[in-house]
């Protein structure tokens, strides 16, 4: 073994040794070690470097020694053997032996050479003086400034100042500070003035938050992945959780809906459930907050931290909750310093860039023309002809859909200067965006304290889509004594939003506006808006009949206002020399009302107005309670580090929701359900309380080898009476290699750690009641009279539990050459006991059962490349890091008998051995073109030319619903993310790229209306261009138009390999561009910094979808990659000002 390392080529050989643990499975992660009491030293060494007896002392004592690493290497060998020793002992016995010189600020050494007999120096004597701040202009307090091989130096006040006299001109100054990059100047460089310190990205001793507590990054045993407050700043404040995907390798992060306030939705290395929730756990400031609870509703302003817990020995803390992953936020405290002023203003403006390309009106005409004539020939075309006009079709017993409207012949004939509406255009606005922040932070010894306050104005793309938010933080630390700690968090928000239902397809702008015709304008010629004027003019012809979608934009009302009060609160204290005691109270109180209101005055789908008046009001109010106590113990005995805690939580929620709905309005004036005279009233109600007890040990021995276990065992009142408790297991274990002494002479590694884990973690994301019977209102006939009554209609299951996922997780997280940082992890999830409604027997009494049953299987791998710190390229630095991730699920059972599982939709299959939500349908091999093809390929009754040929998968010469087939998860199979920041001098730019390979969408506005031929709704350029005609486009790839042909292939051949399209896109999803402005001018402003800023997101999209939004579905499992005209995510373009006092 020693031979390996120490010949001439023993760098590569270290690697070949890391490459060898991955090739056999083994991946790591971070150790820990804790500090001893500094005058309870015990350390022995023979002829040890002093970088190894620093090293040691740190692990020790938890002191960060700086020094010169040239120095260091001069130094001679140290030999040390004390028991009990003091910290100042032991360095007078190093400064004895060496030389060397040490000066302490709180929990930093700066280590120097003793002087030299300076009687020959000739070097001229000066001071030196300037500010030594952060990237945000911060003052930092407490840097050491030395001059390199004396014992000068001194430290930064509350200011950032220092002042050094007596300094040599032709000396080096060492300027350093705990979690940033030490810095070296000549003493005569003007730099010296003001010094800006860079947070050194890869620190090991940085925090990050776990589930009751914190640890390091060196020190955790859990997969944990980070994102700091700078990560945030590219992105909108309208939805920061998407810097999330792309910087974190295994979580993605989609969003639905663009729409102003719309909620994103978040995946931690895929899908493990079926039926329950599949949302992670979101803890803000130690408060878990109810599932579904959107991550946008914090001030991002706000936010210090986020880190997202994804393997078992992390979430299992959280027990019934931890299955999905935990999302953990820590918003910004203050630090000792005097106050600090920030102010950010953006103004934004946003607009449309997907790809779906309608044809114009005259496209239309001639599309609407072919249909309306194929409809009606084909149904007999030995009397029917396409030039048979309105009478003889009538005549010839024609349907409405095959009759021609008089207002085609114009654009049929070529006329100019006809109304050619694109409604796209008029849906669709280039929307502005405001967003001012402010915020004063400070402390001293005793208090911290961080005061913010924001608001946000965002107008949405489409018209009638607009968002308000205002939001505050407070957050306050006091320590009255020595051993008491208090806390306290508040985090007010106020917001006004209205949009439309995307789900109700009558009332989906989008929908609307590839339904309605161009030939229709939004006003009339006198300004005014039209009222269903395509309505009126379609009816006697059944062609598309919706109302004017900006008329309805404009009339219609739905608008929700909300608000927000979280808050929580915490009093700690330290017991004994070891123990602590924690005690936190915390509660979220969210109350929000929904109003809507249509006046007369504007049509529905196939009714021209005037209409009844219709409204309705819901008030939703939900208060959620937190009580937690912990007791933690922390002790060093030698080389042995022990941590322990045990804590007790106790979580209720309880939510009212009451809905009026009115109607006989005689006034219209009165625009709510006030004006109504007859109401329907439903009121419904829900609780649910958590009562958890948990415990967790950490342990390491000699800083190289860690082990950590948790346990918690949860009581839900969600399940039934038999298993209303669950115990939630955790083991984990980490191994820092590069600690070991064979290690001391690879310097290719300069840190390599080793870590596996396994734990069980539970799913509890079910209905409040469902392991109880329920009953629902149901009508009946009695006496020939339609009576009132109730039924049950689900089976009590006193045994209903959590799904349980058991997860293996083993990785790997190396430094190389002092700049290279890699992190790799493999994970194989079982989620056993699926929550699943099966059907039971009728002779019950009722139709389904809940019950715990079917397995699903998540394997992944996860790899990411980082600079460990910046690389220098002359002038221009760059800092980067790359993150690959995939993902596949497997479902490994369902209930006994049941292979398969059809979504709801219909376009999905979940099939024991595939993956959950594959798409499902039939597979189009072509287009019937002449007889012969009807011969040759079997057809479904009413099949005319110019349908689809569909495969007849098992040969049976019979088309039907065993001719489907699964064509594939929609899911990515690789997501890519690749952040840079480049800098020079004052100017910066980050630059992130993000990609998903691999991806499917079925789009039902495609293939249900735009892209099958129809002619009952506008059609995409790619369908006219592409449509079949035996004459102009024998070639053609999509079927015939064929207006009303509802009874053949064309129908069935909605849900097919046609319109399952490929996904697969590359995105800029930022760019920023920042210009910090020369202190020399904003000093005398009395600034300390200030920055301005272009940013672009979403600045270029490559994809062959077409389609309206690359999102689709992320919240039904089951129906996994629909996009059914889902309001498209915006690019946005921004300017903004970041000023500090």
């Amino acid at each position: 073994m020693n031979n390996l390392f120490t010949h001439k080529g023993k760098s590569g050989n270290c690697i070949l040794f890391l490459a060898f643990l991955l090739f056999t499975g083994l991946f790591a992660s971070p150790v820990s070690a804790q500090s001893l009491k500094e005058n309870d030293i015990t350390l022995k060494v023979q002829s040890e470097t002093v970088e190894n007896v620093f090293n040691q002392l740190s692990k020790i004592t938890n002191l960060k020694f700086f020094y010169d690493q040239q120095v260091v290497n001069d130094a001679p060998r140290v030999t040390l053997d004390v028991k009990k020793a003091t910290l100042k002992a032991v360095l007078a016995e190093i400064t004895a032996q060496t030389k060397l010189h040490f000066n302490r600020n709180n929990n930093t050494i700066a280590v120097s050479m003793v002087a030299a007999n300076s009687d020959s120096d000739a070097s001229r004597k000066i001071t030196l003086a300037g500010v030594i701040v952060d990237e945000k202009g911060e003052a930092v307090i407490g840097a050491s400034v030395a001059v390199q091989g004396t014992t000068l130096g001194t430290i930064t006040n509350v200011d950032g100042e220092y002042t050094l006299a007596d300094v040599p001109d032709n000396s080096k100054i060492t300027i350093s500070f705990i979690g940033y990059q030490s810095m070296t100047f000549l003493a005569k460089d003007k730099a010296l003035a003001k010094v800006v310190l860079q947070e050194d990205n890869e620190m090991l001793d940085e925090v990050v938050v776990i589930g009751y507590g914190t640890t390091t990054v060196k020190s955790a045993t859990g997969s944990i992945s980070s994102v700091k407050a700078n990560d945030l700043q590219s992105y909108p404040s309208t939805n920061f959780a998407s810097a999330l995907s792309g910087k974190m390798a295994g979580v993605q992060v989609s969003l639905p809906s663009g729409a102003p306030g719309g909620s994103p939705v978040i995946n931690v290395r895929g899908i493990g459930t079926l039926t329950a929730g599949s949302k992670p756990l979101i803890v803000v400031d130690g408060f878990p907050l109810t599932e579904g609870s959107d991550i946008n509703s914090i001030n991002m302003s706000a936010i210090q931290s986020i880190e997202v817990l994804k393997d078992a020995a992390s979430t299992a803390i959280y027990g019934s909750r931890g299955a999905n992953g935990i999302i953990m936020i820590t918003t910004k405290s203050g630090k000792t310093s005097k106050p600090n002023v920030a102010l950010s203003a953006t103004f934004s403006l946003q607009q449309r860039y997907d790809k779906l390309e309608l044809v114009d009106a005259y496209d239309m005409a001639q599309y609407m023309l072919e249909a309306r004539n194929t409809g009606y020939v084909n149904k007999n075309p030995s009397i029917r002809k396409e030039t048979d006009d309105t009478a003889v079709r009538k005549a010839n017993g024609a349907s409405k859909r095959e009759l021609i409207p008089d207002y085609l012949y114009p654009y049929l004939n070529g006329e100019k200067g006809l109304t050619n509406t694109n409604w796209l255009d008029e849906v669709f606005q280039l929307a502005p965006m405001q967003d001012y922040n402010i915020s004063v932070s400070g402390g001293s010894e005793k208090a911290f304290y961080s005061l913010s306050a924001g608001y946000m104005k965002q107008e949405g793309i489409v018209v009638g889509t607009d968002f308000d938010k205002f939001s505050a933080n407070v957050n306050l630390k006091l320590m009255p004594t020595n051993t008491i700690t208090l806390g306290f968090s508040f985090s007010p928000s106020y917001s006004k939003k209205n949009t439309f239902d995307e789900d109700a397809l009558s009332s989906n702008f989008l929908n609307i506006a590839t339904g309605i015709y161009p030939f229709f304008a939004p006003y009339n010629e006198d300004g005014t808006l039209s009222i269903s004027e395509q309505i009126k003019a379609n009816t006697s012809t059944d062609g598309a009949l919706y109302e004017n979608p900006v008329a309805i934009s404009k009339k219609v009302q739905r608008k929700t206002d909300r608000l927000r009060l979280f808050g929580n609160m915490y009093a700690e204290v330290r017991l004994f020399k070891d123990f602590k005691f924690k005690t936190n109270v915390g509660a979220d109180y969210d109350a929000s009302i929904y109003k809507f209101y249509t006046p007369s005055d504007i049509g529905k789908y196939r009714a021209a107005a005037p209409q009844p008046i219709s409204a309705s009001q819901s008030n939703t109010n939900r208060k959620n309670y937190l009580i937690e106590n912990t007791l933690t113990y922390n002790k060093l005995i030698k080389e042995h580090s022990i941590q322990v805690l045990l804590g007790q939580s106790y979580q209720r929620e309880d939510q009212e929701l009451l809905k009026v709905t009115a109607t006989g309005f005689g006034d219209s004036s009165i625009k709510n359900i006030a004006g109504g005279s007859s109401f329907k009233v439903e009121p419904s109600q829900y609780s649910w309380a958590m009562i958890s007890y948990f415990a967790r040990l950490n342990y390491s021995w000699q800083d190289r080898y860690i082990f950590s276990a948790s346990m918690r065992r949860d009581g839900s009142s969600r399940f039934g009476d038999n298993t209303k408790w669950g115990m939630f297991p955790a083991l984990s274990a980490a191994w820092l290699i590069s600690n070991e002494k064979f290690m001391n002479s690879c310097s290719a590694i300069d840190y390599a750690k080793l870590r596996v884990s396994w734990g069980k973690s539970g799913n509890n994301q079910i209905a409040n009641y469902g392991a109880q019977a329920l009953m629902s209102d149901n009508d009946y006939l009695f006496g020939g009279t339609l009576a009132s009554g109730t039924v049950i209609n689900a089976s009590p299951n006193p045994d209903l539990s959590w799904e349980m996922t058991s997860t293996w997780n083993i990785g790997l997280d190396v430094t190389l050459f002092k700049y290279l940082g890699i992190s790799a992890d493999f994970y194989l999830a079982n989620t056993n006991d699926l929550l699943l409604s099966v059907p039971v027997p009728h002779q019950s009494g009722y139709t389904t059962s809940l019950q715990n049953i079917g397995k699903v299987r998540n394997t992944g791998f996860e790899i990411r490349f980082s600079t460990a710190k910046d690389v220098n390229m002359g002038p221009v630095s760059w800092n980067s890091s790359l993150n690959l991730s995939t993902n596949k699920n497997k479902v490994l059972a369902l209930a006994p008998g049941q292979t398969q599982i059809i979504g709801s939709k219909g376009f999905s299959i979940t099939e024991v051995g595939k993956s959950i939500s594959e798409l499902y349908g039939y597979e189009i091999i072509g287009i019937y073109k002449s007889d012969e093809d009807f011969k040759k390929y079997p057809a479904m009754a009413g099949t005319q030319i110019g349908d689809y040929i569909i495969k007849n998968q098992n040969d049976d010469n019979v088309i039907n619903t065993k001719d489907k087939k699964s064509f594939g998860s929609p899911l990515p199979k690789v997501v890519l993310g690749w952040n840079n920041t480049f800098r020079y001098k004052s100017f910066e730019l980050t630059l992130d790229l993000y990609s998903e390979l691999g991806k499917k969408l079925y789009s039902t506005a495609l293939a249900t209306y735009m892209d099958t031929g129809e002619g009952f709704a506008v059609t995409t350029k790619e369908y006219f261009n592409n449509r079949y005609h035996p004459v102009n486009n024998p070639n053609g790839t999509y079927a015939t138009p064929n207006m009303g042909n509802f009874s053949s292939a064309r129908k069935e051949a909605r849900i097919s390999n046609k319109f399952f399209y490929n996904a697969s896109n590359f995105n800029i999803r930022s760019l920023k561009f920042s210009y910090e402005l020369p202190s020399s001018f904003i000093n005398r402003l009395g600034l300390q910094r200030t920055q301005v800023y272009f940013l672009a997101n979403n600045l270029l999209l490559l994809t062959p979808y077409k389609g309206m939004s690359l999102n689709g579905n992320s919240t039904d499992a089951l129906n996994q990659g629909l996009e059914s005209y889902n309001y498209p995510v915006p690019r946005t373009f921004s300017l903004g000002l970041n000023i500090n006092f």
